[in-house]
């Protein structure tokens, strides 16, 4: 590769940690219900366009996955690789007015073990090398690829940049450190509590090679032991003890948990899944919304010519949050719905797991809002007179 280059190699160090992997698998399912869509966007209307790419998104976006398990896979690579790279399979077409364009068959999220960036003078990002696990190396040129990143640092090229200079997981890996020690002593100090139930004194003047003997008789007596009672002749005193096991604060728990949870935007709530309608609106503002804005602006810089994007072609990603409100805001929702015509019956009918009807394709509007075009005209035939037989009435 010609120009500058930056290695960068993928951590695994606190991944071992199940709240680690908890934590990003639910943010990577809920990521996986994400609906993506080809569309012309324009300040007047938003087309979905029934192309490649839309109908790549609607079931498989590759031959080994499905949507849901394509979205899956990038938010993991993105959460623990900070890097998440997709490729665009293609095909050229030649159109009947001689036009070449792209015709999209595939996209795959791509697992390097590390990545080399060639980059310009000028600081642009020329192409990418990929270093897989099977030894094998490809460059491909960074255009042709979705780059998306999480918690890039400084670093004006690649997510995860190491701001510290003691590692990317530096922050967080004392926490799972902690966390881990806690977990682990507690059965420790369980087991030791219920076997140690006292101290024995033997009381003897016996010579060194005697109390070896001794020692020897004593430990076979109780290794020969099946139900924790031993026999002995030696003479001495039993000093009965009372360990009680290790018992470490909830408080203490919590915030070492807490740590880990608000660095995956993950709260408590969500992770055991009672959660409220305001609780699962914060958890989408910090963990799914970045993805959405993410997504949506790295593929359509990707997947669209400069010409496209300029009339208005765009990915966008629908996440479906009516199905988390309370039954009390879908109830109002519905009746704004019917208000002001946004829904069909059907729909309606959706957000409560009512089966759809013939007639439930409609929408329904009050009569009592009007067209914002026709406002002014409206107003003024409200301001004229009425008449009857071509005379105005006056009294009404």
């Amino acid at each position: 590769m010609d120009g500058k280059a930056i290695l960068t190699s993928f951590g695994k160090d606190i991944y071992l940690s199940d709240f680690v992997n908890n934590a990003i698998e639910r943010v990577a399912s809920e990521i996986s219900k994400i609906e993506i869509k080809s569309v012309v966007s324009t300040d007047d209307y938003i087309k979905i366009q029934n192309d490649d790419i839309t109908r790549l998104f609607r079931t498989k976006p590759n031959p080994l996955q499905t949507t849901s398990d394509f979205l899956a896979n990038v938010e993991w690579l993105r959460r623990k690789h900070r890097n998440a790279f997709i490729y665009p399979q293609y095909t050229l077409i030649k159109s009947r007015n001689g036009q070449i364009y792209k015709k999209y068959t595939a996209m795959y999220p791509l697992k390097p073990n590390s990545i080399e960036i060639g980059i310009g003078d000028d600081g642009s990002i020329w192409e990418v090398l990929f270093h897989f696990d099977s030894g094998e190396s490809f460059t491909i040129p960074y255009s042709e690829l979705i780059h998306m990143k999480w918690r890039r640092g400084a670093s004006t090229i690649i997510g995860g940049g190491d701001d510290n200079g003691q590692g990317n997981d530096y922050d967080i890996l004392r926490t799972l450190d902690a966390l881990d020690k806690t977990i682990q002593g507690l059965p420790k100090s369980i087991e030791a509590s219920l076997q140690i139930k006292g101290v024995f004194h033997a009381k003897t003047l016996a010579d060194t090679s005697k109390i070896k003997l001794i020692r020897d008789e004593f430990e076979s007596h109780i290794a020969e032991s099946k139900t924790g009672m031993i026999a002995t002749d030696l003479g001495g005193e039993f000093t009965p003890m009372n360990i009680n096991a290790t018992q470490i604060p909830d408080s203490i728990l919590k915030f070492m948990k807490s740590v880990i949870q608000e660095r995956y935007g993950v709260s408590a709530a969500i992770l055991s899944g009672d959660y409220s309608g305001d609780q699962h609106s914060a958890f989408y503002q910090t963990a799914i919304e970045d993805f959405i804005v993410q997504f949506e602006q790295a593929a359509s810089a990707c997947l669209f010519s400069q010409r496209e994007l300029d009339v208005g072609h765009v990915i966008k990603c629908y996440y479906d949050k009516v199905n988390y409100l309370s039954t009390d805001s879908k109830l109002k929702l519905a009746d704004l719905a019917k208000q002001t015509g946004t829904m069909t019956l059907n729909q309606i009918n959706e957000m409560f797991g009512i089966a759809p009807f013939e007639k439930g394709n409609r929408r329904l509007q009050t009569l009592n809002l009007v067209n914002i075009d026709y406002i002014d005209e409206y107003q003024l035939n409200k301001s004229k007179p009425q008449s009857q037989g071509g005379v105005a009435n006056e009294s009404k």
